[in-house]
């Protein structure tokens, strides 16, 4: 389901001011008319009934959404808790990657600056602009709202990251595993690191190795690098559900 994303810390008084973004959201995209009855929710999954008065939103909150933007349905979850370390792309490529990770429901999204980075000057503009795409993805797929971190170092990715750890290799690396092998339910958590174009290094793949993380080889064709980073959080959401 479609929902536009409010930010809580804008509430005051059951009203909800409207910027020019969300108002030509609701007015251009959804054409959603002034006294419109819809939910909405923030960025911490709390809906609230909304009430559209010219640029103001009337709200309160409710345990259950039940007069939504469209009749899409949407999987209410509960999602898989996937955390995507994603190395730096060139280009537009991270954007795209972005906006579906968000779509599929990763919970985190780090950005690691790692050895065959072609691409490591990421501006606040950047920063901004990968914030914007979130949203947007937020509003046209129901998701939750993923956490954006970084950039990081690829040692201080490994060092922050939680629960068990995956890392996809192009190389031949001893006691290589499928992905459908290296999950396990039992695991709240899955860090998955991700390669830029080049790949990770043999050294980055023998730290994650070294902290206990699992190598593992894609039982498929040879893939891009923003291929692969969607491929494999669809492949975790749908194997850690299922």
């Amino acid at each position: 389901m479609r929902v536009l994303l409010i930010e809580s810390k804008k509430l005051s008084l059951n009203t909800y001011p409207l910027n020019k973004g969300e108002l030509k959201y609701l007015s251009k995209v959804l054409r959603i008319k002034d006294g419109a009855i819809f939910n909405c929710k923030d960025e911490n999954d709390i809906y609230y009934e909304a009430t559209l008065s010219y640029d103001i939103l009337h709200v309160k909150r409710v345990d259950t959404p039940n007069v939504l933007l469209d009749n899409l349905s949407s999987y209410s979850g509960p999602f898989a808790k996937i955390d995507i370390y994603l190395s730096l792309l060139k280009g537009k490529k991270l954007e795209s990657v972005i906006r579906s990770l968000t779509e599929i429901g990763v919970r985190r999204i780090i950005l690691v600056d790692s050895t065959f980075s072609q691409e490591h000057n990421v501006t606040s503009h950047n920063l901004e602009r990968y914030q914007a795409i979130i949203k947007e993805a937020v509003q046209q797929s129901g998701a939750t709202l993923p956490t954006l971190l970084g950039p990081i170092s690829f040692d201080e990715a490994v060092h922050s990251a939680e629960g068990k750890l995956l890392i996809l290799h192009q190389t031949a690396i001893k006691k290589t595993v499928s992905l459908k092998d290296a999950i396990s339910k039992l695991d709240q958590v899955h860090s998955c690191f991700i390669g830029p174009e080049g790949g990770f290094s043999e050294t980055e793949c023998a730290i994650v190795i070294n902290k206990g993380g699992l190598p593992v080889l894609l039982n498929t064709n040879i893939l891009r690098a923003e291929t692969a980073a969607i491929y494999t959080a669809a492949c975790l959401q749908n194997l850690l559900q299922g």
